[in-house]
């Protein structure tokens, strides 16, 4: 009974977390009106996509990684905004500050929460030997409702916009795993995606055949996410109904080009690794659906924690040590 109201308690925490996201979010929106009603890239974005896939390649992605002080890497991020100009980065740490071997694991964080520390100790990644660990620092370069707080600003109310932040997001992990790989001749990257970093791992596996894929409670579907998150269930009636009257071609259905799931993973389902939180409030495993149907034969495990609170993250750990340094 103690253990069912603590997990209880740690949703009704998340639960609130999401509410207050799902408030500001809004409320920023209401506050830019003009960025809501125009969106002067929407159909410069779509013919982008439309005539070079949403997995854009550029010429440049694989770079020299230069490790400075701590083990930190900067490197420009090769994708070019539609009509937005470029200056994106990639960054990356790999804890240790040197390579000491021929694997590598590349991690992709929560949103907003781009804190290597604080990844390490969710995975227990430093007890694992025979890897190098790099934590990659996704790039979010527009204010959102919290722009205080780093890792936010992905998700705007102008849709050309937030589909440009995932599409550079994507080709920025792509262009680390592709340069690490140049750079340090790795036998094998595997990748690590945790939440919204799930999602971008997703896409990265889709365009580019990296070793193997882990994700854990990973955002399948942003449309879903915007739908689902906190208030929004309630809300979202009324913010479709007011994107309508001042988008007259809105769709929210435009949200699905960013849905990983209508493109194949490249690794074999033997390469993939699945973990979910029972009682995840942020992104309910039900979420998870959509790929244990397509995927029905992927490693999945389900532990009694929540988003941000593994519960058992001992046994969770052991799992993904496990899969990670199979044979």
């Amino acid at each position: 009974m103690i253990e069912q109201a603590w997990r209880k308690t740690l949703k009704g925490v998340e639960a609130t977390f999401t509410a207050g996201w799902s408030i500001g979010e809004i409320a920023y929106a209401a506050r830019h009106p003009h960025r809501v009603a125009g969106d002067p890239f929407r159909e410069a974005v779509a013919e982008d996509i439309d005539k070079f896939g949403l997995y854009k390649a550029f010429p440049d992605e694989v770079q020299r990684v230069e490790l400075r002080r701590g083990g930190w890497a900067a490197l420009p991020n090769p994708y070019e905004r539609v009509g937005q100009g470029g200056g994106d980065k990639i960054v990356a740490q790999l804890r240790g500050g040197q390579p000491r071997h021929r694997r590598a694991i590349v991690v992709c964080h929560c949103y907003g929460l781009p804190f290597p520390t604080w990844m390490e100790r969710l995975f227990g990644l430093h007890r694992l030997e025979g890897f190098d660990v790099f934590y990659n620092i996704m790039n979010h370069h527009y204010r959102g409702s919290f722009g205080f707080w780093p890792g936010f600003g992905l998700a705007s109310p102008q849709m050309s916009r937030m589909i440009e932040n995932v599409r550079s997001a994507f080709t920025g992990l792509r262009s680390l795993v592709r340069s690490l790989e140049h750079t340090f001749g790795y036998d094998e990257v595997i990748l690590l995606g945790y939440s919204i970093g799930g999602h971008i791992s997703m896409h990265v596996a889709n365009s580019h055949p990296v070793s193997r894929l882990a994700l854990y409670c990973p955002v399948t579907s942003l449309r879903a996410t915007a739908t689902e998150l906190g208030l929004m269930p309630l809300a979202s009636p009324f913010v479709d109904r007011a994107l309508g009257r001042l988008q007259r071609d809105f769709d929210f259905a435009d949200l699905d080009v960013l849905d990983p799931l209508q493109h194949d993973l490249k690794p074999p389902v033997d390469d993939l690794l699945f973990i979910l939180q029972t009682h995840d409030a942020m992104v309910p495993t039900r979420q998870s659906d959509a790929l244990r149907r397509r995927y029905p034969d992927v490693r999945c495990h389900e532990y009694p924690g929540t988003h941000a609170f593994p519960v058992e993250q001992r046994a969770m750990q052991r799992t993904l040590h496990a899969w990670l340094t199979r044979a």
